[in-house]
């Protein structure tokens, strides 16, 4: 989406299949941080569909008790009808303005959303346990469902008066009414493939590492919306995987290759030191506890390099124990959350990166640009793509954990052999690379609207 935001030809807008205000509330601090560039818009699916209520003739909510007065202090208005209270709004300004909370006295069941005035979300919790959520665009009513214990009971198309019984078709009745214009939708993986169909614009469909699972095979749902995506092109980056597609499947589009970027980072002048990770600490996902294991069994001979971990997650005790039990703590150190990976990776002999499955691993590809190679288990796909094993780092078979072993030992023992290396094919992952490739085929999909 910052690509996109940089091409002045393009308007990009992230499209939400969620009308709750915390998405709102989120994008508008993804922006606050500079995380999200200022050009990309943010629009829910019911604010998507705007046009066409207005268009159907859809008139506003106006189920809101009558009043004749009102008590007002700095974040709450009580409404009052003939003395007693009808309605009482609690407000609190936000990033995205004014959002009121507001409820009624004579139903304590229903609970409204109001942004900067309009009504965006109704949410009742029935006695039975149902729970009723209608979601509303400038307060026009779009659509309507019913779920229980979260999960989905009946839905309702408010422009259409359609019924849904069933959550996909729900979510094409009201997605297929949005005007696109000279549009071109991304689908971010296969999750939201399924509204392809439904779709009145040029299509895409970037896939991830996931039509394999961890284990290797084929995933099933992945394979069939694969194969039966109703769009233009399939989106993938790195050419390993788009090899692995068309080998194992029938691709409904033709697969193009889009890689991340990364700009190389001059490494400060000075000794580089350690080996070190950046990673979620999930080790079912990302194993670095098997490298723990791979370092204490050479770390003798290199007296002089400590294995430090960066990183947060559910993994963190597990690998304090297996410290513990090593007696490993003044070599192998967890040193927490780090804002600066580039930092690290600048300063470090070189980056150990376990993972089960990895579609590109733009870890890896910072850690190449800042001259630290790395070694990484061989899996689906990144490492394959970007790893020259004995050039810029070693690849492992996974779980082998002799084998992290024996090329940690091989890369301590010629580190600047495998440093000098680190740029080989980094002119592949250039910003300007990166925003070409994708004006290129933008461009191309909307040229062929226009055509049509």
């Amino acid at each position: 989406m910052n690509a996109l935001a940089e091409m002045a030809e393009f308007e990009p807008i992230l499209l939400n299949l969620d009308h709750n205000p915390n998405q709102k509330l989120n994008f508008a601090e993804l922006k606050a941080n500079d995380t999200m560039a200022p050009r990309v818009q943010n629009l829910t699916v019911p604010e998507a569909c705007y046009d066409a209520a207005v268009d159907a003739g859809v008139q506003p909510y106006d189920g809101f008790p009558k009043y004749d007065s009102t008590q007002r202090n700095a974040n709450k208005v009580v409404y009052l009808q003939n003395g007693a209270p009808v309605m009482i709004d609690k407000i609190k300004q936000t990033p995205i303005g004014a959002i009121t909370k507001r409820t009624l006295s004579h139903d304590a069941t229903r609970l409204f959303t109001l942004i900067n005035g309009a009504l965006h979300q109704m949410i009742q919790r029935n006695p039975d346990g149902t729970v009723e959520t209608t979601d509303f665009a400038q307060s026009l009513p779009i659509r309507w469902e019913k779920t229980q214990d979260g999960k989905f009971v009946i839905g309702k198309n408010l422009v259409t008066d359609t019924i849904c019984r069933m959550p996909r078709i729900y979510a094409q009745n009201v997605f297929q009414m949005i005007n696109w214009g000279r549009a071109v939708v991304f689908f971010d993986g296969v999750t939201s493939a399924y509204l392809s169909p439904v779709t009145k614009a040029k299509r895409a469909l970037f896939l991830h590492a996931d039509h394999r699972g961890p284990e290797g095979k084929i995933v099933p749902r992945s394979k069939f919306l694969i194969e039966n995506f109703k769009g233009e092109a399939i989106i993938t980056s790195t050419h390993v995987h788009k090899r692995q597609i068309n080998a194992d499947v029938t691709p409904a589009a033709p697969v193009h290759v889009i890689p991340h970027f990364c700009e190389s980072a001059q490494a400060p002048v000075g000794e580089r030191k350690h080996l070190v990770t950046i990673s979620r600490l999930e080790l079912t996902g990302k194993p670095i506890h098997e490298c723990i294991t791979a370092f204490c069994r050479i770390k003798d001979t290199f007296p002089d390099v400590d294995y430090l971990i960066y990183g947060v997650g559910a993994g963190h005790q597990q690998l304090e124990a297996q410290i513990a039990q090593l007696g490993c703590g003044d070599r192998v150190r967890l040193t927490g959350y780090t804002s600066d990976p580039i930092g690290v990776f600048q300063t470090a002999i070189a980056s150990v990166y376990p993972t089960t499955t990895e579609g590109f691993g733009l870890s890896i590809l910072e850690a190449l640009s800042s001259g630290c190679p790395v070694i990484s288990y061989d899996v689906n796909y990144g490492p394959r793509e970007m790893i020259t094993p004995g050039k810029n780092g070693e690849l492992v078979r996974r779980g082998d954990i002799d084998g992290i072993a024996q090329v940690m030992r091989r890369v301590l023992l010629q580190p600047e052999q495998y440093q000098h290396g680190t740029h080989h094919g980094l002119e592949r992952y250039t910003r300007q690379a990166y925003l070409s490739n994708y004006r290129d085929i933008v461009t191309s999909l909307a040229d062929q609207s226009t055509a049509e």
